[in-house]
């Protein structure tokens, strides 16, 4: 886990950098351009600081033809069976445990996305029953940092079949868990409290929405 230090060059990493692809995407004057450009290659030094390689993502925060910066979107979802137990994948990436979800693709609402990512990563048709959160990765302190900034969202659904063939690219295998007795987790994708949240949602719809 990164010290105090390295978290607030970070965060000033991310900010320059989502500056410098904003301003690069509004302004036409070329003298402004040039100075956003400069705060990019600012972005970049710092991330120098904190990472040991070169960071994709951030290429892609500052690209200029990205538009107005903005945070990317994380959908997943808590598929719950009949006797309450929870889908989760095991990733093959770290061969940790996880909800199915991934980042949202563009032309496809996060509803449709979520139970896309649950067929093809868990084998499972499901029907989504509501929003259990919104949640903020940077707020949540997911380990390791990522160098863009990420909203999270929770959908509660119920199972409807199984037996589909899964993404064998991403997923090692998929079970069903007692929320109670889960396996080891994916913190960079999941942490226990979203879990639980996500848990409770089931439980409960009478519970409100989480947002940070």
């Amino acid at each position: 886990m990164e010290g105090p230090a390295a978290q607030a060059v970070r965060r000033a990493m991310v900010e320059l950098a989502a500056i410098a692809q904003t301003g690069l995407y509004y302004s036409a004057d070329p003298f402004d351009r040039q100075r956003y450009a400069q705060v990019g290659e600012v972005a970049e030094q710092l991330r120098a600081l904190v990472t040991a390689g070169p960071v994709p993502e951030l290429g892609r925060l500052v690209d200029p033809e990205g538009g107005h910066a903005t945070p990317k979107v994380d959908a997943r979802g808590a598929v719950f069976d009949a006797e309450g137990r929870l889908l989760m994948t095991r990733e093959r990436s770290d061969g940790l445990w996880t909800l199915p979800g991934g980042w949202c693709d563009v032309l496809e609402p996060p509803t449709t996305n979520v139970l896309r990512e649950i067929r093809e990563e868990g084998g499972v048709e499901a029907r989504l029953l509501r929003v259990a959160a919104v949640l903020d990765r940077e707020v949540r302190g997911h380990q390791p940092p990522l160098p863009v900034h990420v909203y999270k969202l929770f959908f509660v659904c119920e199972e409807v079949s199984r037996g589909g063939a899964l993404d064998a690219k991403e997923i090692l295998e998929v079970g069903w868990f007692d929320p109670d007795d889960l396996p080891p987790l994916s913190t960079a994708r999941i942490l226990p409290d979203e879990i639980a949240i996500c848990v409770a949602a089931w439980r409960d719809p009478s519970l409100p929405t989480v947002v940070d």
